[in-house]
């Protein structure tokens, strides 16, 4: 296999109206122009298809490069997002304007793929929270997609809001959509495994915040994706972390087992990308990814 090589792309993003509906057009301001840093990964030689790997709360990106190049070995050009307000991206720590907004950023990250590679299938790759955006996306884009690995989807979300300031600060201040609080998010639950832990606790580009807006809103949305799986019309993995306590393991597979192959990994927690035995778990991702795009 060749080795693969990695390089960046900046996607310029169209604003966002409060509902996460795409709002004027680009502007080069900063507070309306919005760029999405992309970390692409691929082998020499004509890919097999693309795929994004999509980050969950706190997270970004480049922090799943060693399995991007797993995959890009095996023929894939895989696309790392950082989702808007996340590692090296623009926009506010922690804040989204609803589902709406990161499904949007997913669509300009496969176009990107496509324009590149407008033949060959696209897999989407969530991980959490993205996940939960993976699965939005298959339900409003099926024709784009052809197939979704869900790691311990974020179906449930339920997240801190934001506190006022104590004192006299907080008596005059009224908290605004994009004021963020901390989401409380221990590395431990993350993975089991102490060295991703330290990992994690390290990266400067991770944090631990999570926008009023967001905790507010997105549990109502995520209901909206919830009532739609039935619908799902896109080959779908679901791989659960048996000891996962950020989702929740025995929803996951009542909601998505129907309509997805199942496989379950008994002592592991969220992020099975950095767990104990992750290579067999990337191994596994990409022989369902091969055999079903």
């Amino acid at each position: 296999m060749a080795q693969a090589q990695s390089f960046v792309t900046n996607l310029e993003l169209r604003d966002s109206n409060p509902d996460g509906s795409e709002g004027a057009g680009l502007s080069h301001t900063a507070k309306g122009m919005f760029l999405l840093h992309v970390l692409e990964v691929a082998a020499e030689g004509e890919p097999r298809g693309g795929v994004a790997i999509v980050h969950g709360a706190g997270d970004h990106g480049g922090r799943y490069t060693e399995v991007a190049g797993f995959l890009a070995e095996r023929g894939w050009a895989v696309a790392l997002p950082d989702l808007r307000g996340h590692g090296k991206s623009e926009g506010e720590r922690g804040h989204s304007w609803g589902i709406k907004e990161p499904v949007r950023d997913i669509d300009a990250v496969l176009d990107h793929l496509a324009y590149r590679l407008p033949d060959a299938p696209k897999v989407l790759v969530g991980v959490g929270l993205g996940g939960l955006y993976c699965l939005a996306y298959a339900l409003a884009h099926a024709d784009r997609v052809a197939a979704v690995v869900a790691i311990n989807p974020l179906l449930e979300p339920r997240f801190p809001e934001p506190k006022k300031p104590s004192g006299l600060k907080g008596l005059f201040k009224k908290l605004q959509p994009t004021d963020a609080g901390p989401l409380g998010l221990d590395p431990a639950a993350l993975s089991s495994d102490p060295a991703a832990q330290a990992a994690w606790r390290a990266d400067k580009h991770v944090h631990d915040l999570v926008s009023l807006h967001v905790a507010q809103r997105l549990p109502a949305e995520a209901r909206a994706v919830r009532e739609g799986l039935p619908g799902l019309r896109v080959p779908v993995l679901l791989l659960i972390g048996e000891a996962d306590t950020l989702s929740d393991p025995q929803q996951n597979q009542a909601l998505l087992g129907a309509k997805a192959e199942v496989r379950r990994y008994p002592g592991l927690k969220h992020d099975l990308l950095h767990e104990r035995g992750a290579t067999q778990i990337a191994t596994e991702v990409a022989q369902w990814i091969a055999a079903r795009a």
